[in-house]
């Protein structure tokens, strides 16, 4: 994110008190993503190896073997070493994430801040040259002042967080001997909607996931987009339908790159796979639709039709499904249900004015109109439309809601 160029004028005014920083965020969000898929490879690998360890023990005796069990389970072992590892390397990618949204947010409260600044003082030149004078003077005073206090609450998140995050990573790393080269990065803000609980994830119900996922053109080509694009995705044992801002079973944080299936340990692999589909869909639409800049309809509409585009292709996955396993379809989607309704009435209706049947591509055309139709209402039930409409509503106090106030 760079500093607009009309605004460099208005900005030499509070630059002292508040420095534009250099537009690194891109570079520094990849170093984030590498840190948390290695921290997740570690703990993957950990579970992996792990029941191949206990069978091994518990398969033969001996002083070999026992010997070997002291070791593995011991403090200096591969069980703690790799735990630890991937503890240091999760502490290390959120830090660095937290501090990239950190310096976005301030480059974006600067902005809004100049931009205020800027109608203010054109909206001073229609006084005369006195007051002119008075209201510029306490226009940039208060925009200073204003800055001033946000970055020293900015500050005091920053030194507290940094305890909690990378200095712990720092002391893991110490204790197991690994030399820490990264530089000195600084924790808070969009993570804090994960947390760092939900950074665990379920290896095992990854696992069986994928081998569903891969029965299917669209499960492989979701897994495949996934992976290019450097997507993290994580099983949670959580229902995320606890969470307030959060209808359904799943999450995508775009800053984040993070994609987030709830109840891992709970649901099946092929609803697990289903979510999964669903979230992929959010994610190639990373960035949009984007309250700031669009009218609230056009963003509510747009957001919602996000929603049942994802429904559909997770449809669409079931149904190949069931046809890679040799089985017919009996979903209730609710789209899927809608589909084939108005197919066959009116498919019924032909036959009873003496009239051929719907062809495929007629027959895909009314099905997929009663399909997304139905998901209209589907959207409105779930409370997608008052989701979006509120968040809209706190597209602009956002950022300010997420700092909160210092002291």
């Amino acid at each position: 994110m760079e500093l607009p160029s009309q605004l460099a004028g208005v900005h030499s005014m509070v630059e002292d008190v508040a420095p534009f920083p250099p537009p690194d965020e891109e570079e520094r969000l990849g170093s984030a993503r590498a840190w948390i898929d290695l921290g997740l490879e570690l703990r993957k690998a950990s579970a992996e190896m792990e029941p191949a360890a206990r069978h091994l023990w518990k398969s033969n005796e001996g002083t070999d073997v026992a010997a070997f069990k002291k070791y593995w389970e011991g403090e200096d072992g591969p069980r703690q070493q790799l735990a630890a590892g991937s503890e240091a390397a999760l502490q290390s990618g959120i830090g660095t994430l937290i501090y990239v949204l950190l310096r976005a947010m301030w480059k974006g409260l600067i902005i809004y801040v100049l931009v205020w600044l800027a109608i203010s003082l054109l909206a001073a030149v229609v006084t005369g040259p006195a007051v002119r004078e008075f209201i510029r003077l306490a226009q940039v005073r208060g925009a200073r002042m204003s800055l001033t206090t946000i970055r020293e609450s900015l500050r005091q998140l920053i030194g507290g967080l940094l305890r909690d995050t990378l200095g712990k990573a720092r002391g893991i790393l110490s204790s197991l001997g690994v030399v820490f080269a990264a530089p000195v990065l600084s924790p808070v803000l969009a993570v804090w909607k994960l947390g760092y609980g939900t950074m665990d994830s379920d290896e095992n119900a990854r696992r069986r996931t994928e081998e569903v996922l891969r029965e299917t053109p669209a499960g492989r080509d979701a897994l495949a987009w996934a992976k290019e694009h450097g997507i993290t995705v994580l099983f949670n044992h959580s229902d995320l339908n606890d969470r307030e801002d959060v209808v359904g079973l799943g999450d995508f944080t775009d800053e984040l790159d993070v994609l987030r299936i709830g109840g891992a340990n709970t649901r099946s692999p092929e609803d697990l796979a289903e979510t999964f589909i669903h979230e992929v869909n959010h994610a190639r639409h990373q960035g949009g639709p984007n309250p700031l800049t669009m009218g609230r309809e056009e963003f509510v509409n747009a957001a919602v039709q996000e929603e049942i585009d994802g429904e559909i292709r997770a449809h669409e996955f079931r149904v190949q499904l069931a046809a890679a396993r040799g089985e017919q379809y009996h979903g209730s989607s609710d789209y899927g249900y809608a589909y084939q309704t108005a197919v066959d009435d009116e498919n019924y209706r032909r036959r009873e004015q003496g009239r051929p049947e719907l062809t495929a591509e007629e027959a895909q055309r009314f099905g997929d109109r009663a399909g997304r139709e139905a998901l209209q209402e589907w959207a409105r039930s779930a409370g997608y439309y008052e989701q979006f409409n509120h968040q809209y509503d706190l597209r602009f106090l956002e950022p300010i809601k997420i700092l909160g106030t210092p002291g």
